[in-house]
Formats: structure tokens, sequence, C-alpha cells
């Protein structure tokens, strides 16, 4: 009777213990994003942006090279004039780097706004497509990430991007 019981309860934890093991899963986030269409429109979008800003302080700087070439080349106008010339120049310099301070800030938040919703749609499809093949975790296997060995047969890759509708 203890045998029997034994048994039974050995059988119960064996069935638990192998329902309870995980399915594993990966996917290369690197590929995946780079492959999605968005991407080149991130790319464009982000550098044009770059652009915009990139002009924007070439003429400050030329602006300020044009003044500071007035400023030395002005031999006539009295000292009281030369300090107010000298204080704007000053005033000039340190609005181009605050700009600069600024574009650098600017440019990082861009960058978020464009690839978020890129990032929130692979993932939204990385999660989707787990979940119908049954898998509990999914890792990134995108290169220095820290996953050496992957088995080909649970790469999710081809199925995502079917899901996203990349050939």
């Amino acid at each position: 009777m203890k045998r029997l019981i034994l048994t039974v309860f050995t059988a119960i934890a064996l069935c638990f213990g192998a329902s309870a093991q995980s399915k594993i899963a990966h996917i290369n986030s690197s590929e995946l994003m780079n492959a999605m269409p968005e991407m080149k429109d991130f790319e464009k979008k982000l550098k044009d942006y770059e652009g915009v800003l990139r002009n924007q302080l070439e003429t400050m700087q030329t602006e300020l090279q044009t003044k500071y070439q007035e400023y030395v080349a002005d031999t006539i106008s009295p000292p009281v004039v030369m300090e107010v010339k000298k204080s704007k120049l000053e005033a000039l310099q340190a609005d181009i780097q605050q700009f600069s301070q600024t574009a650098e800030q600017d440019m990082q938040k861009k960058k978020e706004e464009l690839y978020m919703p890129i990032y929130k749609k692979a993932k939204t499809a990385i999660n989707d497509v787990a979940k119908a093949k049954g898998f509990d975790y999914v890792l990134d296997s995108s290169e220095g990430l820290g996953v050496l060995v992957t088995n080909s047969a649970n790469d999710l890759m081809n199925d995502v991007k079917k899901k996203l509708l990349i050939n």
C-alpha cells in the first residue's frame, strides 16, 4: 500500500515537474529591427533633423566669425564701444555653446521619439508570436548580449517577420 501511494505521488510530482518546465525561444532583435521598413524612415527623419540643427549652428558660427572680424578690424571706435562689441561677441559665443548642448539633448529626444513606436511594434509582434507558439521566455540573441548557444528550431525571426509582413 505504501509502495502504491509512493508511486502515485512520484507520478504526480513528475507530471507537475514536466509541466513546470518553461519553453524558451530566441530572436536577434537587432536583425529584426534593421529588417523593418520603418527603420529607413527613422534614419531619414533623424538625419533631416540633424541637418536642420547643424545648419542653425553653422549660421550662428558664421555670424560670430563675421562680427569677430568686424571687431578686430575696427580701429576707430572708442574703448567704450569696443567693450560693448566684445560683450556682444562673448554673449553670442555663450549662445552657441548653449545651443550646441541643447541640440544634443534634442537629438536624443527626437531619436527616442522616432524609435519607440518601431520598438513597440517589434516587441508586440515578438510577444504575439511567442504566445501563439507557447513560449514562456524569449531571449535576445543579438551579438554581445550574452546568449552563447541557440537552437535554430526555437528562433522566432521568420515568424515575427511574417507577422510584421517583412520579406
